[in-house]
């Protein structure tokens, strides 16, 4: 137990402000080849997850759905959970840098790179996608290597013919420097055309003291587009917003520390939730439009706002982006202080959740529901300290925890 207490402690900042004492500096971003190498090289998915046809409207349910939740499984702190269709199982992401799958009776390791991380407050493994024919999965995780300690690394693993990974296969595709500890991001996402969407936090301390969210030429406080290629490395994929004008890996700008996003299946709208500082919490949504997901050249306000506030009164974003407000915020009342998203649902097994946007509190365990088109907001659950909210394989709602166990979301 006491061992177990530790783990949940060491991972209580995971997505809290807090203060670092490491010196600042200008981050870098590294990984990259000339934009005119992207057709050549770029790796071609097998399967498309392009938006899915389905019969019904996207929009929310009217009715206020109600759910049951039950502990499937218990390991160590878990950052994600990691939907893998091709072996029909879920696969937990522990911080400590080990995946297992959990489609045996029992918890099987399929990768260890806890060689390669160390779980530390806001670091470790913090996330995982797996591309979209099922052959590589995508890590983000902070390097413990001599010289880029808490640096963030995306890297690239092989699956096996056994559906574990080799992680003697290990090809770096990005890194970027992080200047504190705190503020990761952590979160992936492999869009329809096989581009892998980063996010990353604003480089932590507490309120942007180096004004990184804002700034276009900046890799902190973003989203990132990359197109990974198959040795290591990645292109820059020609459609992003700011290629050539400024940073041309950014999609996104004006965050603060988006632990959880996600792509609509249904429509490819973007969601955010983004941590707040020291008052509120918000969650982000932009659709898709004409645009392969939603977000594209949007700044969403952090630092010169937190939620709706003013904050950063010296910064503003930049005016070659769109600056867009958060559709739902919430204040830091009754012990709430930290949201986890979150995905909207599309699954067969609620049918009254249908699109509606599943989002925790990491302080409060509260597991809620979000209606955009009523801006109707519930409590649906209590999950103590989640880290991540997911699909599964079925589509079905699967919650991680901080204490280690895998969340099941049903019918009452």
């Amino acid at each position: 137990m006491t061992h177990r207490l530790a783990e949940i402690v060491a991972l209580t900042t995971l997505v809290v402000a807090c203060g670092s004492s490491a010196d600042p500096s200008t981050p870098t971003i590294s990984g990259a080849i000339t934009t005119s190498d992207e057709v050549a090289t770029t790796l071609v998915p097998s399967s498309t997850t392009a938006p899915t046809e389905v019969v019904r409207s996207p929009e929310p349910t009217e009715s206020q759905p109600t759910l049951r939740v039950a502990v499937s499984a218990s390991l160590s702190s878990l950052s994600d959970l990691v939907a893998d269709p091709l072996a029909d199982r879920l696969l937990a992401v522990e911080q400590r840098g080990i995946i297992f799958s959990l489609a045996e009776s029992e918890p099987v390791e399929v990768l260890n790179i806890s060689h390669l991380t160390k779980q530390n407050g806001e670091q470790g493994l913090l996330g995982a996608a797996l591309s979209l024919d099922g052959s590589t999965i995508y890590l983000n995780f902070t390097s413990t290597d001599e010289g880029a300690e808490g640096d963030t690394v995306i890297a690239a693993v092989t699956r096996t013919a056994d559906g574990s990974f080799d992680a003697n296969s290990l090809v770096t595709i990005m890194t970027i420097s992080q200047p504190y500890g705190n503020h990761n991001g952590g979160d992936l996402e492999v869009l329809s055309d096989g581009s892998l969407l980063i996010a990353v936090g604003d480089g932590g301390s507490g309120g942007d003291p180096q004004r990184h969210a804002h700034n276009l030429d900046d890799p902190l406080g973003k989203l990132l587009r990359i197109h990974p290629l198959a040795g290591g490395g990645y292109s820059i994929p020609r459609d992003n917003p700011y290629v050539e004008i400024a940073l041309g890996e950014v999609w996104s700008s004006g965050l603060r520390n988006p632990w959880r996003i996600d792509v609509d299946p249904v429509t490819a709208d973007l969601w955010i939730a983004d941590v707040g500082q020291g008052e509120h919490e918000e969650i982000n949504r932009v659709d898709a439009a004409d645009n392969l997901i939603g977000g594209k050249g949007v700044d969403f306000g952090w630092s010169s706002s937190e939620g709706v506030a003013a904050f950063n009164t010296d910064v503003s974003p930049d005016p070659r982006s769109t600056e867009i407000k958060p559709v739902f915020t919430y204040p830091h009342d009754d012990g709430a202080c930290s949201i986890t998203g979150g995905v909207v649902y599309r699954g067969e097994l609620i049918d009254d959740l249908w699109g509606w946007y599943i989002y925790g509190d990491y302080c409060t365990g509260a597991i809620s529901g979000y209606n955009y088109i009523t801006g109707t907001n519930i409590k649906l659950a209590e999950v103590a300290s989640p880290t991540a909210i997911e699909r599964d394989h079925r589509g079905e709602i699967v919650i991680a925890t901080a204490g280690g166990d895998v969340v099941s979301v049903g019918l009452p």
